[in-house]
């Protein structure tokens, strides 16, 4: 039987290094996976395994060279361990995906973190090449400026229509580079801050809405950038009917529920595809 499509790597590898620089240091804290493609159907088919790289050699290769690549540019990073591998025999597609946990400065040598937001970087190198980037974790709230009402109902339809609600969503967004920019931190700063500053100035007519207006920015905002994708759960906030306990309902009090929730996805593009 004919073997498909395969790929072989290694996940969820934790890195962290410390970059020093005099009395101010910077911290990077990492989570890499290697993907490759290759020639090892005859691993699957005969057991031989002459052109598979070892999944722990590949986790050894990414601590060994961040102590000399590994920088503030994520993308570059991943560049050069694409590189590194598809110099292993039989190795024809090497993609590593990047993220990175923030940690924010307290002082020049020390920082606070635990939040849930990620830096995302993704290269792949050999028979297709892309470099992307992006954003997870990234939570915003908004207590006005975004309705819902026009939608179809039916008879399993409940949901009253809302010409002012709290909006909140935990962004997840990875961007095309068409060009790679040369200072890419610079540039993901500027496309996350797009992202958040869009969410809170643009009223919405929907979750839909929010993203297309988030998404249209950015691509304005960097024009490296060939197109974006957004992940944005709807975090509901659901209106209590306090009035049961006789009190007034002034709309302020709400029930967060994790789930089930709305799963909006969109794709905002340059051209046509």
């Amino acid at each position: 039987m004919p073997l498909g499509d395969n790929t072989w790597g290694k996940s969820a590898i934790r890195l962290s290094k410390v970059h020093r620089g005099g009395a101010s240091h910077d911290f990077s804290d990492l989570t890499v996976s290697v993907r490759l493609e290759g020639e090892v159907t005859e691993a699957h088919i005969a057991g031989d395994n002459s052109m598979v790289l070892p999944t722990d050699t590949m986790r050894n290769t990414v601590y060994g060279l961040a102590h000399r690549h590994l920088g503030r540019d994520l993308e570059g990073f991943a560049a050069t361990l694409c590189g590194h591998f598809l110099e292993s025999a039989g190795v024809t597609t090497a993609t590593v995906s990047i993220a990175e946990r923030l940690w924010r400065r307290v002082t020049p040598t020390g920082f606070h973190g635990g939040g849930s937001e990620s830096r995302l970087a993704r290269v792949t190198r050999g028979d297709r090449t892309s470099t992307q980037a992006g954003v997870e974790g990234l939570v915003l709230l908004k207590t006005t400026g975004s309705a819902f009402t026009g939608f179809p109902r039916d008879r399993f339809t409940t949901l009253p229509e809302a010409t002012d609600r709290l909006l909140a969503t935990s962004v997840t967004a990875e961007w095309l580079y068409s060009t790679v920019p040369a200072d890419t931190t610079a540039v993901w700063s500027r496309a996350r801050q797009t992202l958040v500053d869009h969410f809170f100035a643009d009223r919405s007519a929907s979750m839909q809405h929010q993203g297309y207006q988030m998404g249209e920015a950015v691509l304005a905002e960097v024009p490296e950038i060939a197109e974006i994708t957004l992940h944005l759960p709807n975090q509901h906030h659901l209106p209590f009917d306090v009035t049961r306990f006789n009190v007034e309902d002034t709309g302020t009090v709400f029930h967060p529920v994790t789930e089930p929730y709305g799963d909006i996805r969109l794709t905002v593009t340059r051209n046509l595809r």
